[in-house]
């Protein structure tokens, strides 16, 4: 896909209207998530930034009967709510909306519910950095040694990924997180290739830190 074209499509994003349901999880990623599910039996408790339109949860309830789910979600879509319903008539009692802004709604859920501790967490909400930064940070507080974290748009060449690239990669020099694996298109690399329409994340896990060990990342999972 040539440089022209990216650039048109980075500058028509500001200007999609908000009834376009951007943002929702490809059949590659839903692919992998439910292969994860699988093969990982400790994996059970599942929390994510970004519902939309569900697809995402659905793939993590669908992969086993014994999942949960945790969603955190601003709630600016319109179909945010019917997308829920459908969710809960499908999966009753395994999953819970949490809506408004992550960098809020992440610290509260877990002053709430001190003891709680997912599995996998899975980060594709907000996608301007400090949110991405946040939600990386916030969810460090509700893990556990083995938690899995994933990543997703890590395109720092398109306008929806530059701020999740630049988090992640932030947050693998300060010590937060090891990167595990890097998938393109739901294939493992070493590093992207291209600079087209590509889906490409990050597999990790949680450092064991202190929480004065990185005071300039932790000073900004609080929202100012």
């Amino acid at each position: 896909m040539s440089a022209i074209f990216i650039r048109f499509i980075n500058r028509l994003v500001p200007h999609l209207p908000k009834s376009f349901p951007e943002g929702s999880s490809s059949w590659v990623l839903q692919t992998f998530f439910e292969r994860l599910l699988r093969e990982n039996r400790h994996i059970a408790a599942i929390a994510e930034t970004g519902f939309n339109t569900g697809v995402s949860s659905r793939a993590f309830l669908s992969a086993r009967p014994d999942t949960t789910v945790v969603s955190f979600d601003i709630g600016d879509h319109p179909w945010v709510r019917s997308r829920k319903a459908a969710i809960d008539h499908s999966f009753p009692r395994r999953h819970e909306l949490v809506l408004g802004d992550s960098r809020d709604t992440l610290r509260a859920y877990a002053a709430k519910h001190p003891g709680t501790r997912f599995d996998l967490v899975f980060i594709d909400g907000g996608h301007e950095y400090d949110v991405a930064r946040a939600d990386l940070l916030n969810f460090r507080a509700m893990s556990h040694d083995h938690t899995v974290v994933v990543m997703d748009d890590l395109t720092p060449w398109l306008e929806w990924g530059r701020g999740p690239s630049r988090a992640w990669h932030e947050a693998l020099q300060a010590g937060l997180v090891v990167q595990e694996g890097l998938y393109q298109n739901g294939q493992p690399v070493k590093e992207p290739t291209g600079r087209r329409f590509q889906r490409i994340w990050a597999l990790g896990r949680y450092c064991e830190l202190q929480l004065t060990s990185f005071p300039d990342f932790h000073s900004e999972g609080v929202r100012r």
